[in-house]
């Protein structure tokens, strides 16, 4: 019992469900020490995007001293309009705390410790399968504009995903994923048809949507105690996600400071 440590409660999915919410979604949080402003946006690579001007203004006025992206660490770019075409909102507040000398980190937990988590439940294989196929399912999204092809792309993920530990494993090829495809969906075409929905952690039409649930969950949890840790120090935090995160995660965040 001492070593169990209790987790903030996260919104499950089918709670999320049942809430209606628009982008962006703003969740604001003082606290005697610290202050949290953390935007729930609607992702966009165009500088155009109201919500990139609103983020810049609530930013200016805010005045934080500690920003959080979700994202990883995407380089700093010269220009804001660089910064939002290449890496959208991550590269607007890397953008926008470089500028005006602000720390800023990455929201995300290191690929090495979700992929621990994940595979206490589901095969290395799958794992590494979800991964990789998600690349594909977002391939016309989230590298529009991009000069690669899909199998390009792919043979620069593939080496990636292999140094994750754990992740040593297949599929390590196109061939190999177009083998492991047919095993687990037959009769459902290439591993290039892959649907989106099977990515989506609301769905459950394969086993992709549970591990998308339970990444997402991991990725929540972790998002929680991170931002809690910097408010309770008394920091001002400025934080950009995506919507979704902000709504699970808002009624966990307003306990765990209150």
């Amino acid at each position: 019992m001492t070593g169990c440590v209790r987790q903030p409660h996260i919104l499950s999915w089918e709670e999320y469900s049942r809430r209606s919410h628009t982008w962006p979604y703003v969740a604001r949080i003082e606290t005697p020490k610290g202050r949290l402003l953390y935007y729930g946006a609607a992702h966009t690579k165009d500088v155009k995007d109201p919500q990139i001007s609103e983020i810049e203004r609530m930013w200016s006025e805010f005045r934080p001293d500690k920003a959080f992206n979700e994202g990883g660490d995407p380089p700093t770019e010269k220009t804001e309009q660089e910064a939002v075409n290449r890496w959208g909102e991550p590269g607007l507040i890397r953008f926008l705390a470089q500028r005006d000398n602000v720390t800023v980190q990455s929201l995300d937990p290191t690929r090495a410790s979700e992929v621990a988590d994940l595979t206490k439940k589901f095969s290395p294989e799958q794992v590494k399968f979800f991964f990789i196929l998600r690349t594909v399912s977002e391939y016309g999204r989230v590298y529009q504009g991009s000069t690669k092809t899909l199998d390009e792309e792919l043979e620069r993920v593939f080496p990636i995903y292999e140094t994750v530990p754990g992740l040593d494993v297949a599929p390590k090829s196109i061939l190999e994923l177009q083998s492991m495809y047919a095993q687990y969906f037959p009769n459902k075409g290439q591993f290039r048809d892959a649907r989106a929905s099977w990515f989506d952690p609301t769905e459950s039409e394969t086993f992709l949507n549970d591990i998308s649930r339970r990444s997402s969950l991991y990725r929540d949890q972790y998002m929680v105690r991170l931002l809690t840790e910097e408010v309770r120090r008394g920091k001002r935090v400025f934080a950009v996600v995506g919507g979704s995160h902000v709504v699970r995660q808002e009624l966990a965040l307003r306990r765990s400071l209150r």
